[in-house]
Formats: structure tokens, sequence, C-alpha cells
């Protein structure tokens, strides 16, 4: 099971990363609070069902195919 959450964590930091996104910006552009996304990124937790392959699904798109939320830079 930690493998999972590590795999998660890896691809959301990297996500991140590649965006040049604070932990805020990404959290407001998941749609989710800071603090779920830190407890993400440090395997505390993760999210479940739909929610994670929802979650996979847009982290792992083309920077090109994700539209930030409105306010958000590009």
């Amino acid at each position: 099971m930690k493998t999972k959450y590590r795999d998660f964590a890896n691809a959301l930091v990297a996500w991140r990363e590649r965006n040049d996104y604070t932990q805020k910006q990404a959290a407001d552009t998941l749609g989710v609070s800071r603090r779920s996304l830190e407890d993400w990124e440090q395997e505390r937790a993760m999210p479940q069902g739909f929610g994670l392959k929802a979650m996979l699904d847009f982290i792992e798109a083309p920077k090109a195919a994700v539209k930030p939320k409105r306010g958000q830079r590009d």
C-alpha cells in the first residue's frame, strides 16, 4: 500500500514542479485544500476511488490540456 502512496506522491510533486506551482497554487488548481495536497505529497493520505483516477488523469495530462482556474497563471 505504501508503494501506491509513494507513486501518487511522486506523480503529484512532478506535476506541481513541471507547472512551477506552489502548493497553494496547485491545491487551488486541483480544487482541494493546501493541507490535503501536503498530506498527499508527504504520503500521509491519497484520494480514493474515482477521485484518485480523476486526479491522476488530470496531473498526467499534457500541460496544454490543463486549463488553470480563473485568476491563475498559465
